[in-house]
């Protein structure tokens, strides 16, 4: 579900931007919660590689997930990451990226449909 607006251009949808590996992405904005540094992961043991591990954010337990190696990228060395809380399906997930972007607005009519092999 996105945050759509109707404007004289037509039908607008909203994305929050995030930078991972040098790559733009964008989250629909009616999904992100938070954006937060996180500090203090605990790892879970025999988790996959992409779990970067779980964290206790405002009261609520939620799975880190390493974009990075999620997208098969080598792990970054400048720094502590950004995180993007997330909601999927009434759960609650932290999204490790390089940076945040900004709110960008785009005409639903500009949208390309995603490539079958995705």
């Amino acid at each position: 579900m996105m945050t759509k607006t109707e404007t004289s251009e037509g039908a607008m949808a909203e994305y929050v931007t995030a930078v991972i590996g040098g790559q733009l992405f964008g989250l629909p904005i009616s999904r992100v919660q938070d954006v937060f540094m996180p500090e203090r992961l605990t790892r879970v043991p025999l988790a996959s590689s992409e779990i970067a591990g779980v964290l206790n954010l405002r009261g609520r337990i939620v799975t880190v997930v390493d974009m990075r190696a999620r997208l098969g990228l080598p792990k970054a060395d400048d720094g502590k990451p950004m995180a993007v809380g997330v909601d999927q399906r009434g759960e609650s997930y932290g999204l490790l990226i390089d940076q945040i972007g900004e709110v960008l607005r785009l005409p639903d009519d500009s949208r390309e449909d995603n490539p079958v092999n995705l």
